[in-house]
C-alpha cells in the first residue's frame, strides 16, 4: 500500500469513525482523486477529508463536494423509493428480504456515505405475478431477468429482485443458499431478515464471489469493516464453521488481516498483501482483463489445466448447463427435453435485447490466455481460496 492509498484509507476511517486520522506525509487529495473515483468512494473521501482539515476551497475538494451533494440527493430518493416498495409489499402480502446496500446504508454514520447502485431484494418466485403488478403500479419499468434476478428501473431506483441470493454460475455458493429462505426469520409485516451472523456471511460471500469473478473494491471491503464494528458480539465460531464449509476460510482470514492492516496498522502477511493489492487495483468492480481471466477460469475450476479455454468457454456461453438455464427459465425445471427450446429463447433474447452483452463476452473470450489464466488461478490460491 503506497502513501496515496494509505491516505485514502485514512480518509475512509475518518468518515466511518467520525474522528480525524493522521494522513501520511506528502498525501495529496489531488493525486488521490482518480483513485477515489475509480473506487466510487467520493462520499466517504469528502467527509473524511473535511474531518482531516483539507481545505474545502481546494479545486479537487470542490469536485468531491459536488459528488457528495449529488450522492446525498440520490440517496434520499433511493431511501424514499425503497420505503415505498416495502410498504407496498406489506400491503399486498408479498414476502421480501432486503439484501446488501438496503441494509448497509443504515450502518454507516450517515446513510449517504454508502453509495447504493441498486436495491437488492430477495423475493419468492411464486409471488412474482403480484410483484410485477405492484412494481408496475409504482412506476417501474420491467427490464427482464438477468441471471438470478428480475430487473426493474425508475429514475429514482434500480431494483434487482432476486429469486436466489447467489447465481448458479458459482455452484458452491448457490448450493449453500438455494432459494435463500431456509435461514430467514420473519420480522415485521411481510419482511424477513437473516440473523446478524448470517447477514454477515452473505455480505462476505458476495464480496468473495466478486473477488473471484474479476475484482471488488475498497467500498465493499469497508462494508465488512463497518458491519463488524456495528455487531461486535457476533458468534465468530459459527461464522468460521460456515466459511470452512464454503471453502473460503483462508480467504476470510486474509481479508480480516487486510482490514486490520488498513484500519488498525496491523501487520500484513504475504498472502494478505496479495489480497490487499488486488482490491486496490480492482477499482469498484475489477478491471475488464481480470473479469475476462475470471470468466475463463471459473468455467473450468475442476480442471488442472486451462488449455482450450477459449473454445470451451464459447461453447458454455452458447449452451449453458441445466442449472443456469433453470434459474433463468423456471419452466425448464431441469427437464432435459426443454433445454433446446430454452437455448433458442436465450439466443433470441440476446440478439434482440442484449447485443452489447454479446460483444462484451466475445471481447472477453478473445482476451483469454492460458498462461495468464494459470497465473490468475495461482493468485486465487494464494489469496486463500480452496480451488
Amino acid at each position: 500500500m503506497n502513501h496515496m492509498q494509505k491516505g485514502v484509507i485514512m480518509l475512509i476511517k475518518s468518515a466511518i469513525t467520525g474522528e480525524a486520522q493522521p494522513l501520511p506525509e506528502g498525501f495529496s487529495i489531488d493525486e488521490a482523486y482518480g483513485f477515489i473515483v475509480k473506487h466510487k468512494i467520493m462520499m466517504l473521501a469528502y467527509d473524511g477529508a473535511v474531518r482531516c482539515g483539507i481545505p474545502k476551497e481546494n479545486p479537487t475538494m470542490q469536485k468531491l463536494f459536488q459528488s457528495y451533494i449529488q450522492g446525498l440527493l440520490y440517496s434520499e430518493k433511493q431511501m424514499k423509493a425503497v420505503s415505498e416498495i416495502y410498504s407496498a409489499f406489506d400491503e399486498n402480502g408479498i414476502d421480501y428480504l432486503p439484501l446488501k446496500g438496503c441494509n448497509m446504508k443504515y450502518l454507516y454514520p450517515k446513510p449517504e456515505l454508502r453509495l447504493m447502485g441498486d436495491a437488492d431484494i430477495l423475493i419468492k418466485e411464486e409471488q412474482y405475478i403480484k410483484i410485477k403488478k405492484v412494481l408496475s403500479e409504482l412506476g417501474y419499468s420491467d427490464l427482464g431477468i438477468i441471471s438470478n434476478h428480475y430487473v426493474w428501473d425508475s429514475p429514482e431506483l434500480h431494483i434487482e429482485a432476486h429469486i436466489s441470493p447467489m447465481p448458479a454460475s458459482n455452484q458452491k455458493f448457490y448450493d449453500y443458499y438455494g432459494k435463500g429462505w431456509a435461514k430467514a426469520h420473519k420480522s415485521e409485516g411481510c419482511r424477513y431478515i437473516y440473523s446478524k451472523e448470517d447477514s454477515f456471511i452473505f455480505l462476505f460471500i458476495h464480496f468473495a464471489r466478486h473477488y473471484l469473478d474479476g475484482g471488488i473494491g475498497i467500498r465493499h471491503a469497508a462494508d465488512i469493516f463497518v458491519y463488524m464494528n456495528n455487531f461486535c458480539d457476533m458468534d465468530y465460531s459459527y461464522i468460521e464453521e460456515e466459511m470452512e464449509k464454503l471453502g473460503i476460510l483462508k480467504f476470510y482470514k486474509n481479508v480480516l488481516t487486510v482490514l486490520d492492516y488498513w484500519f488498525k496498522n496491523g501487520n500484513v502477511t504475504d498472502s494478505a498483501k496479495i489480497v490487499s493489492d488486488f482490491i486496490m487495483e480492482s477499482g469498484n468492480w475489477g478491471s475488464f482483463e481480470s473479469s475476462a481471466l475470471a470468466t475463463g477460469h471459473n468455467s473450468f475450476l475442476a480442471e488442472e489445466k486451462v488449455s482450450g479455454t477459449k473454445g470451451k468457454n464459447f461453447f458454455n456461453e452458447v449452451f449453458p448447463n441445466k442449472k443456469i438455464m433453470t434459474q433463468r427459465y423456471s419452466w425448464v425445471d431441469n427437464k432435459t427435453l426443454l433445454m433446446p427450446a430454452a437455448w433458442v429463447a436465450r439466443w433470441v433474447d440476446a440478439i434482440i435485447f442484449r447485443r452489447k452483452n454479446i460483444k462484451i463476452k466475445v471481447k472477453k473470450i478473445k482476451m483469454m490466455n492460458d498462461e495468464k489464466i494459470d497465473e490468475y488461478r495461482d493468485n486465487l490460491r494464494k489469496s486463500g481460496f480452496d480451488i
